[in-house]
């Protein structure tokens, strides 16, 4: 299965929109179940620094509507993630979904999870320079592959307004062309 996972609570989502082209290209290049998870529509909290899941259970111990979100993206083949940049970084929601992963490990700090899977990293942006964000799109893919997984990325910029993107043939392209990548 790939797991696709949106960061964004607006709609239209560019963030969303590009992700579901990302996932029509993986499903173009291999018959593969898909999944999308918006964190808007979930209720969660982000990770209490409880360190139970690093003592004495084998998970994170919270339970709420990112349990099953979390248990899909340790079990995923791939992954998609998506989120607009905020203020310079992930969105809140994204960001906390990001720090419930610390579960991944155990306490010895092993990965409880596979790794060596591939996952699309989609960060759309309203600045216009790709390189704007460079270090925000650096520490979210070195988060990745602390997870084991092997990033690529695709820098969506100029998208002001909600649909933007529909109006940029290439990014929805180059989103499809990275889903194909992903599955093969």
């Amino acid at each position: 299965m790939i797991l696709g996972v949106v960061g964004s609570g607006s709609s239209p989502s560019n963030s969303r929109r590009l992700l579901e082209e990302a996932l029509a290209g993986a499903a173009e290049a291999r018959a593969v179940e898909r999944r999308v998870e918006c964190l808007a529509d979930l209720r969660f909290r982000g990770c209490v620094g409880c360190r139970a899941c690093r003592t004495y259970a084998d998970g994170c111990v919270l339970r709420d509507d990112l349990t099953p979100v979390l248990r899909a993206t340790a079990e995923c083949r791939a992954l998609v993630l998506a989120t607009p940049i905020y203020y310079g970084y992930a969105s809140g929601l994204f960001k906390s979904y990001l720090d419930r992963w610390y579960s991944f490990r155990d306490a010895g700090r092993n990965l409880r999870v596979p790794s060596g899977r591939p996952a699309l990293l989609i960060v759309t942006q309203g600045h216009p320079d790709p390189k704007a964000y460079a270090w925000t799109l650096g520490s979210l893919e070195k988060v990745l592959a602390a997870y084991g997984f092997e990033p690529r990325a695709l820098v969506a910029t100029g998208l002001e307004e909600g649909g933007a993107v529909d109006r940029s043939p290439e990014l929805l392209a180059r989103a499809r062309d990275l889903g194909r990548a992903l599955a093969a």
